[in-house]
């Protein structure tokens, strides 16, 4: 906690010290224009011998006085529209089914306020409209998806007995209007309400995390190669060595990546894909909410990374101190505070193009690279939506990694 203290006391007098440099620039602007105004009516008064010229000048002067306040009046226009655009500021709409889910038959639905992707050969359907009272959204079909590509669907949902519930009631309408227009879907009836069909139950996937003392964790990272710290960082926390061997748990003892920055851990013996979770990614967030995130990539040549699929389904900016819900983060590391790592399984990575072709061998992980995310809404998730950190940070900016934990790994 002292070391977080330190950190917003930093925060707050780098913050301070960037306030104080933008207001005397303004101030020396306004100085330089009163100075040549001044400059010029001297000029102009040293002309005493020709009374017309001075009466001439004195209304040229008049006339530059009222250019002057008109250009005042339209800064303070400007001030208050400004002002108003910030009080006038609401928060982004979101339907009330965000969330990681799997259905009756086992697949898997992401859900964001954008995007419904079902996964496999039901493919992605891109939201545009919704309503939380009547209990449905409007998507238009992924132009790849396999079936209706660019046609349009209606997804109504409800709850029966406290559990979630949907139905793709229409999935190939000609327009947008027609998906909105469609009737909806038979709530009284559960079994047969869906086109004839049986309603498909929805149960949210809640992810469980990894503590460092934990026996499945049988090795740990023991080396690392291109630590290429990001913007932000201070010298003090570019300390690759700390992420060697098992994480401590604690707040310092970690190498910060820096904004945008990376670092590739390596290992006495190669991670495998093997039953559930292959390793695990270890941050030093203090508690639940104040997390910091990576993208996690992996490569059984050390040269080529097979990043996994991440999703991020907040909708709102996060300022340097604003807090994260975990259940929103999806295939990023970081998801857990300080002791306990987010896992990954290596068979998530089956249908990346460079396993499919061998390029990258699960089985055989040399490298796992670790990327900070730049949490400024610039960078996409695999949905295309943007991610949000807290932004900006400083100091040991960036993803804070403790150690890499081996489940599974080759024998030799």
């Amino acid at each position: 906690m002292k070391v977080f203290l330190m950190m917003i006391f930093v925060f707050i007098f780098f913050a301070g010290c960037g306030s104080t440099e933008e207001k005397p620039e303004e101030f020396d602007d306004s100085d330089k224009s009163d100075l040549s105004d001044d400059t010029e009516i001297e000029d102009d008064t040293e002309i005493e011998d020709d009374t017309e010229i001075e009466d001439d000048t004195e209304i040229e002067d008049d006339t530059e006085i009222e250019d002057d306040t008109e250009i005042e009046d339209d800064a303070e226009i400007e001030d208050d529209t400004e002002e108003n655009d910030e009080e006038e500021y609401e928060p982004v709409a979101t339907h009330d089914i965000i969330g990681k889910y799997s259905d009756s038959w086992g697949g898997a639905h992401i859900i964001s306020n954008t995007v419904w992707d079902q996964g496999g050969m039901m493919g992605r359907f891109n939201i545009t409209h919704f309503d939380n009272e009547a209990g449905f959204v409007i998507a238009q079909n992924d132009s790849n998806n396999a079936w209706s590509a660019d046609l349009w669907s209606r997804m109504d949902w409800t709850y029966s007995a406290s559990e979630l519930y949907f139905c793709q009631i229409v999935f190939d309408a000609e327009t947008e209007q027609e998906a909105l227009e469609a009737d909806s879907a038979d709530r009284e009836d559960m079994d047969g309400g869906c086109n004839g069909f049986g309603w498909t139950k929805l149960d949210e996937i809640v992810e469980e995390g990894i503590g460092k003392d934990d026996t499945k964790i049988v090795a740990w990272a023991s080396g690392y190669v291109d630590y290429m710290p990001g913007e932000a960082l201070d010298e003090e926390w570019k300390t690759p060595e700390n992420a060697l061997g098992k994480a401590s748990g604690t707040s310092t003892d970690v190498v910060s990546l820096g904004r945008g920055g990376s670092i590739t851990m390596t290992f006495d013996a190669p991670v495998k894909n093997g039953e559930g979770a292959d390793f695990a990614v270890f941050e030093n967030s203090l508690n639940e909410t104040f997390l910091e995130l990576g993208y996690v990539e992996v490569s059984s040549n050390g040269t080529d990374f097979a990043r996994f699929d991440n999703y991020y389904l907040g909708v709102e900016p996060l300022g340097p101190f604003d807090g994260h819900d975990a259940s929103l983060i999806w295939g990023f590391a970081g998801k857990f505070k300080q002791g306990i790592g987010t896992q990954f399984d290596l068979s998530d990575l089956l249908e990346h193009p460079l396993v499919i072709d061998g390029t990258v061998d699960i089985d055989a992980v040399t490298h796992i690279r670790i990327v900070d995310v730049v949490g400024d809404g610039s960078e996409l998730d695999t949905l295309g939506n943007p991610i949000y950190d807290p932004y900006p940070t400083t100091g040991s900016a960036g993803f804070d990694l403790d150690g890499i934990g081996v489940i599974n790994k080759v024998s030799r």
